[in-house]
């Protein structure tokens, strides 16, 4: 059982620079999983980062005796803390109210950041006092076709093509200022695909949301059956924060109930469209497979339907992995 004081992150009497948050979004409680766990705290080990910095994992209470007690050995700082709430936001929400500094990074468990990812995160903010949160590039390792379009269809959403102002975070590869995430803590209960009621909230204070590419993080396609689940959840989440915030855009077209679906997968699509001639070639698409990845768009959005029609009639989704 591990369990660790706040205190015991950074040495006595100093202030930490960041914190980072751990939380398992997919798969939690797999042996995969805590092999991803492991992989990530191994490149959190090595960042080029000389500022200390606080380590905290946080997860749900019915994984208390299975977490492994090999972690402190990867990374000797880092802190466990167990929460009753199962919901990957819960505990990214918990995470931000423990940590101790200013600065607050957030790291999906099966993502594997550069060497340079703590620092980049650190400079960006400071340098942009403006900018509630920075996102970053994420990227997969398998470079079959099939697998850059999912990439790109997947994770370009954030990207605007160069350094500069987002309307999206990407809360699995992010850093916030503590304060304002704060002001608008991601929303539970609602299911984990709803972050754009944050970062919506915090556009409309007055924020900024800001992507910097060169501040990647590896994550591994996990073939067809997880891309499924998570357009299942994407859709799921595309309707039930909208029937939730009419602020949101397309809200007032999602209110029209399930006949808006046809209107709003179009609309996906298009952007999608948009994304894959923007961002193509940062995620190996060449402009002679823009037309496949397209097509594959079609599809792929397609998948969402599922989630968007359990979210018009109330319910949540059934044997999703993601939590």
């Amino acid at each position: 059982m591990l369990h660790y004081d706040l205190s015991s992150a950074v040495p006595i009497g100093s202030q930490p620079a960041v914190s980072v948050i751990l939380v398992s979004d997919y798969a939690a409680g797999d042996s995969k999983s805590w092999a991803d766990l492991r992989a990530a705290l191994r490149a959190l080990s090595r960042q080029d980062f000389d500022e200390p910095a606080e380590f905290l994992l946080f997860e749900s209470e019915r994984f208390r005796d299975q977490v492994p007690t090999d972690l402190t050995s990867i990374v000797p700082s880092l802190q466990v803390h167990f929460l009753a709430d199962d919901s990957s936001n819960a505990l990214k929400n918990a995470g931000v109210r423990a940590a101790s500094a200013e600065i607050v990074a957030i790291l999906d468990a099966d993502c594997i950041p550069d060497p340079s990812w703590l620092r980049l995160f650190t400079n960006a903010l400071r340098t942009h006092p403006l900018a509630a949160a920075v996102s970053g590039r994420t990227v997969y390792p398998q470079r079959s076709f099939a697998v850059r379009v999912c990439a790109l269809l997947t994770r370009s959403y954030v990207d605007p093509g160069r350094a500069g102002p987002t309307h999206f975070i990407a809360i699995n590869n992010c850093a916030f200022r503590r304060t304002a995430y704060q002001l608008h803590p991601l929303p539970i209960s609602i299911g984990p695909f709803t972050s754009r009621v944050q970062s919506e909230a915090l556009l409309r204070d007055g924020w900024e949301l800001r992507f910097e590419p060169d501040i990647q993080v590896m994550h591994d396609f996990e073939g067809w059956r997880r891309e499924a689940d998570l357009r299942r959840n994407a859709g799921h989440g595309t309707i039930i924060t909208r029937l939730r915030d009419s602020t949101l855009p397309w809200a007032k077209l999602a209110r029209l109930g399930p006949l808006s679906i046809p209107l709003i997968l179009a609309g996906k699509i298009l952007n999608s469209w948009g994304d894959c001639f923007r961002c193509g070639r940062s995620y190996g698409v060449g402009w002679l497979q823009l037309p496949a990845a397209m097509l594959v768009s079609v599809g792929v959005h397609l998948l969402e339907v599922p989630g968007m029609w359990r979210a018009y009639r109330g319910n949540g989704l059934k044997g999703s992995s993601f939590r």
